[in-house]
């Protein structure tokens, strides 16, 4: 059985990557999933796109003998998106809409 676990770099000070995904390749790990919540950093504004982080912690996991798989990063679309669309956030059955800042706050028939 193949063995991996869901890192998110981005919540981490970059100094602790190397730290954090040694110790995952030490207990046997043989993938990383990762950028599933990273839109927003990722594309902090509209267009202006920042793929460095993402860069270094893939070749870290690589170094270290490990593959990286990649998410789509839709599970938390970014604050400036919201703010232009705020119709894309979900709405509960009793009314409340969801907030950015939470998992997967969209609604999958907004237009």
């Amino acid at each position: 059985m193949r063995t991996g676990v869901c890192y998110f770099p981005e919540h981490w000070p970059s100094e602790e990557w190397e730290r954090d995904i040694a110790a995952m390749a030490d207990a046997g790990l043989e993938y990383v999933r990762m950028a599933e919540f990273s839109w927003g950093v990722l594309e902090p504004e509209r267009g202006e796109f920042d793929f460095g982080w993402l860069d270094e912690a893939i070749e870290l996991v690589g170094d270290h003998g490990m593959e990286a798989v990649l998410c789509t990063p839709t599970a938390k679309p970014p604050k400036w998106l919201v703010d232009e669309r705020p119709s894309i956030r979900q709405e509960e059955p009793d009314g409340t809409v969801r907030q950015h800042g939470s998992r997967r706050h969209y609604c999958f028939n907004s237009t």
